[in-house]
């Protein structure tokens, strides 16, 4: 097995941290937290984990330009144009819908890191997606542009690299914290992070790992389909001794609400919960949401009890500024 380069950017390793306080005011809980938000603060998240092994791709190959694709509040997408930025690169991204006409969150980065971009609506982007990416990649090239495509949340085999060495990272920590089994939770919706760790616990079984994936979009279906195919695609690719079929995934449910990128209110609870016992910020579109399956686990019983529970932290602060409002509206806490 031979890991593909990388092109270093993120800060590494990330911090693994007992939430003291909020475990405390649920019973004593073992919540813990793997801090993947703290990979670089311009960057801010999981996809620079993924990017620094497609950004290395890319340049190997002479590209000057990344393209790729998302909604106007993407984390990947802001992260790409970030990167692009700092190498000298050009960042090109297909967003949908069209945004609002105040520029907002993410969205305001990717204008400040020159990004440059098309906009869409959902349903013709999703009825043409092969076409438009084509049609843009041949606009650039026939601009003298060499773009390198990658896919949406960089969930591609290369891009599950980046979650592969994470868990070797995270086996590490926990070894020399002295635990040996706990639950990891992750969010899930392009499915290269959850893909990538879950090929790098059945590379890494030193410590009794037991992965869920938290939908923030889609359906199960939806997901074990695309992960399979994700996770089969790079074993083959990279020759990992892993048989596919011994991949069990295992999801928590019920966490998407109205869709994806749409907030709901325990979202939003979760999220003011987290900052006022301990300082740490999630978002309403994957952590937020995810988290919410922490808590619900922590204080029925299932998570955190016999063995510690620990949850990824994939980032995604900015989007928080989308949607001020929303965020202070009908959320108070019990008790203020």
């Amino acid at each position: 097995m031979q890991e593909p380069e990388r092109q270093i950017l993120a800060t590494l390793p990330t911090p693994l941290i007992r939430l003291e306080r909020l475990g405390l005011s649920l019973g004593d809980a073992q919540i813990w937290m793997k801090r993947d938000d703290l990979t670089g603060l311009e960057f801010s998240g999981n996809k620079i984990r993924k990017l620094e092994y497609i950004v290395a791709d890319a340049l190997s190959r002479g590209c000057d330009t990344l393209v790729t694709e998302g909604t106007c509040q993407s984390n990947h997408c802001r992260a790409t144009a970030a990167v692009c930025a700092r190498l000298g690169l050009k960042s090109a991204l297909l967003i949908r819908p069209e945004p609002s006409k105040e520029i907002l969150g993410n969205h305001l980065l990717d204008v400040l890191f020159g990004a440059q971009t098309w906009f869409y609506s959902s349903d013709h982007f999703n009825a043409n997606r092969e076409e438009i990416v084509q049609a843009v990649l041949a606009e650039l090239k026939d601009a003298g542009r060499k773009p390198r495509w990658v896919p949406m949340g960089a969930s591609e085999p290369l891009g599950c690299w980046g979650y592969i060495r994470a868990v070797t990272e995270l086996i590490n920590q926990l070894k020399d914290l002295g635990i040996t089994e706990c639950d990891v939770i992750v969010p899930v919706s392009s499915g290269g992070t959850y893909a990538g760790t879950l090929l790098g616990t059945h590379l890494n079984r030193s410590v009794d790992v037991r992965l869920w994936g938290v939908p923030v979009s889609d359906d199960i279906d939806h997901h074990k389909r695309e992960i399979t195919q994700l996770c089969s695609q790079t074993v083959d690719e990279f020759e990992l001794p892993i048989e596919p079929p011994d991949l069990r995934m295992q999801f928590l449910e019920g966490y998407v609400g109205d869709g994806y990128a749409i907030p709901n209110a325990a979202a939003i609870r979760a999220i003011r919960l987290l900052a006022r016992t301990e300082g740490i910020i999630l978002d309403p579109v994957y952590t937020g949401k995810a988290f919410c399956a922490v808590l619900d686990g922590v204080q029925d019983g299932r998570l955190g009890r016999d063995r510690p529970v620990i949850f990824i932290h994939t980032g995604g602060i900015f989007s928080d500024f989308a949607w001020p409002q929303t965020l202070l509206k009908n959320t108070s806490l019990d008790g203020e």
